[in-house]
């Protein structure tokens, strides 16, 4: 009797042993990002949207919470003009342009408050933040379903993080819109955990030297045309408009104006062009991602630069989302 009772306690304490390491596996990937102390992370993102989907490659560098470098390009390596990388270090957080040797200096607490799929940070802190993570397990993956968040005061849109459960680490994000479709999908090519990263890469003068001498003096955007909005709240119209274009067509700068009964925007779209001298612009906001591209959400607009075009989006009464769609409709292309 006494051998059958140690019999018994010695299988419920190898049960509760084995259900605790179970456990602790899930909880393996959020530890394990927490506790290195930089990484490299590189892979691809697409972007869905009602008539195709765009992709750019990303390379994250995380040294610190005060050195991260993010890199998004066009899945095209020769098409330049799409590179967009955001750079916070000590001195703060900007967003380099490097087609037209720009870089905005934001006043932001950037990437804390908003999910980036991209970033393991942002990851990890959606699984904690969520009291109602599910996790699951399926062959070699572990399946982390969450809420996230694309900017601050959004609603939330669900998301799934597909982690390797032998490396530890995410394979692939999926983020769905409140129809449930896919609008975001992130693959991880590589991530290498407590990588060495160079300090020159998170100081500001020497990543807009180096990338200018990559575009060089000479570097221009072909096939540049003025677009309409084809999205925006329904009775609104044009109202007014006025283009300014320079004599050579390379200086074009033109107003519009869309109101409605009870909501009204107006828009900017300006040609920018590659400058011998760095040009410094400051803004207050934060950094969203619209279809693979950077924008800066203010509390009244949105500015973001796409192939040789800066857009700005000014409104007191139309939501963030609204602003959002009619930035994106400049962005869409042929590719499906």
């Amino acid at each position: 009797m006494k051998k059958m009772l140690l019999f018994i306690v010695f299988v419920m304490f190898f049960s509760l042993f084995i259900s605790c390491g179970k456990n602790s596996e899930k909880s393996d990937f959020p530890s394990l990002i927490s506790e290195s102390s930089s990484y490299k992370a590189t892979g691809v993102m697409e972007s869905f949207y009602p008539s195709g989907r765009k992709q750019n490659n990303f390379e994250v560098l995380y040294k610190s919470k005060e050195n991260i470098k993010v890199t998004l390009v066009g899945s095209v390596e020769e098409n330049k003009e799409d590179k967009q990388i955001i750079l916070k270090n000590t001195d703060g957080v900007f967003v380099l342009i490097p087609s037209i040797n720009k870089n905005f200096r934001i006043k932001s607490e950037w990437p804390v408050g908003t999910s980036y799929p991209y970033l393991l940070y942002s990851l990890v802190c959606d699984i904690k933040n969520d009291e109602n993570v599910i996790v699951s397990e399926k062959d070699d993956y572990i399946t982390y379903e969450t809420k996230t968040k694309m900017y601050k005061n959004e609603k939330e849109y669900k998301e799934k993080i597909i982690v390797d459960k032998n490396k530890k680490l995410p394979e692939e994000v999926l983020i769905y819109d409140e129809e449930d479709n896919l609008f975001i999908r992130v693959v991880f090519s590589s991530v290498e955990l407590n990588k060495q990263i160079d300090n020159k890469e998170f100081i500001l003068d020497d990543a807009m030297k180096t990338l200018k001498e990559e575009y060089g003096d000479d570097f221009v955007f072909e096939n540049r045309s003025l677009k309409y909005p084809t999205v925006y709240p329904s009775g609104m119209k044009l109202t007014k408009e006025n283009t300014v274009t320079s004599d050579d067509g390379k200086e074009v700068i033109s107003i519009m104006k869309y109101a409605g009964e009870e909501l009204s925007f107006t828009l900017i779209e300006e040609y920018v062009n590659m400058k011998e001298n760095p040009v410094y612009q400051q803004e207050t906001g934060e950094i969203i991602t619209v279809l693979g591209n950077l924008a800066i959400v203010k509390d009244n607009g949105i500015i973001t630069i796409y192939k040789g075009i800066e857009y700005t989006i000014a409104s007191n009464n139309m939501a963030i989302n609204d602003m959002i769609d009619v930035i994106e409709c400049f962005m869409y292309d042929d590719e499906k």
